[in-house]
């Protein structure tokens, strides 16, 4: 190999390297992200039965990303919470979720008209304990009648951080 091929050839291979390296450091700090938390889940098989375990399956793009548990959390570099869908699952339950119902709220929407179940706080309640940044995600798994008692969008809540602080990874 010639002298100047030579020279051609590192220069190429620096250029590389350096636009790996800016690359890197572009998805490093990339504003579009996500911090997904599960925060809380109140469901049960029937009135008077014991409270089910309910895990969360996420899914970006229809490609599975991690399965939740309560007070799990997720940091997801993503550009929208719209390419996320779910799955639940119910375990060591004798019933299973119905069609899901799910809502986003901020703190600043309309929000529905319905207690807390249990001993849970209302959905304002939780809506007033966020930052301006954060947004809460509801899902009703045990009925899909809005007119139900058992109807509370509090079967599954996660806190959706819009302004998360990036994961290190060593």
């Amino acid at each position: 190999m010639s002298i100047s091929n030579f020279f051609k050839a590192v220069s190429v291979s620096s250029l590389a390297i350096i636009s790996c390296s800016f690359n890197s450091i572009a998805q490093a700090v990339s504003p579009n992200a996500i911090e997904l938390t599960y925060f809380a889940s109140q469901i049960q098989c029937g009135a008077g039965s014991s409270l089910i375990n309910v895990q969360v399956d996420v899914y970006r793009n229809q490609q599975f990303v991690n399965t939740l548990s309560l007070n799990d959390s997720l940091y997801l570099p993503i550009n929208s919470f719209d390419e996320l869908t779910f799955q639940y699952n119910f375990t060591n339950a004798e019933c299973s979720p119905t069609t899901p119902t799910e809502m986003v709220l901020a703190p600043e929407d309309t929000v529905p008209n319905l207690p807390g179940a249990y001993d849970q706080d209302s959905i304002q309640q939780m809506l007033d304990g966020l930052n301006e940044y954060e947004e809460l995600f509801l899902v009703e798994l045990g009925t899909t009648n809005p007119d139900s008692s058992a109807y509370d969008l509090q079967d599954v809540v996660m806190i959706i951080n819009n302004n998360p602080t990036p994961v290190k990874t060593d």
